[in-house]
This record gives C-alpha cells, structure tokens and sequence, in this order.
C-alpha cells in the first residue's frame, strides 16, 4: 500500500464559499463539523489500533488558508468528542475548509486501513442513500 502520510488532511483551498454549504445555517454547519469530528477520530482510533500508525491533518498547509480560530477547532475535533470542547469559528469559508479536512482526514485513513477508493465511494452513496431515504420530521 503506497505511504500517503503526507497527504493527511490535505485540502484544496477555495477563495470562496461553495454554494452548497453557505445554503446551510450555522447550527447545520456546526452539526456537519461534529459528525465530520467524530467520524475522523473513528478513523483515526482504528487506524492506530489496527495497524499502530497514526496520522495527523497538514496543519501547515491548512494554516495558510484558515484563520487561527478555525484551526484551532479543527485541532479540537480530532482530538476531543463533544461540542462543548469548541466554539464555531465566525467565518463561514474556514468552516469549510475544516470540514473538507475532516473528510480527508477519514479517506486518509481507511486508505490506510486498506479500503479501495471503489469500496470509500460505495460507502459515501450507501451513507447518502440512507439519509436521503430516512423519513424527515
């Protein structure tokens, strides 16, 4: 399996927000980056159980694209579960960019663990399948 530790949480910066997620409020984002935490440190955890080796999100790279607030909340969400271990950062694109390496962070991972970019996308479409099906309140 190729070592694409250097690549861990690599993000590609945007100068400005995506449509998609400026349509969500912000306690929708903040909902989307818990999840998104909790699913890195998931990844994470079984990575390093698993196969004993631990990676770590490109905190230099990121830096250069975030505010420090933002950065410091991505540090949280991959360290520490619950919302009460950060505050959301005001600014709206550097959610995102935490969010888009929350989600690099995880394919990282299961990279790692083994998992084929086929069997990721068929996990990510099962997981959008489901959510689309599910009855809304």
């Amino acid at each position: 399996m190729a070592d694409n530790t250097q690549q861990a949480g690599a993000i590609v910066p945007a100068d400005t927000m995506s449509t998609e997620w400026g349509g969500y409020d912000e306690g929708a984002q903040r909902d989307i980056l818990a999840a998104l935490g909790a699913q890195a440190r998931v990844a994470l955890d079984m990575l390093s159980d698993k196969l004993g080796v631990e990676i770590e999100m490109d905190w230099e790279s990121t830096a250069r694209v975030v505010c420090s607030e933002a950065l410091g909340v991505a540090r949280e969400l991959v360290r520490h579960p619950g919302p009460e271990a950060w505050a959301l950062p005001e600014c709206g694109h550097c959610r995102e960019v935490i969010a888009k390496a929350m989600c690099s962070l995880q394919i990282q991972a299961y990279f790692r663990l083994g998992c084929t970019p086929a069997m990721i996308a068929a996990i990510c479409r099962q997981s959008a399948g489901e959510r689309q099906a599910a009855p809304h309140p």
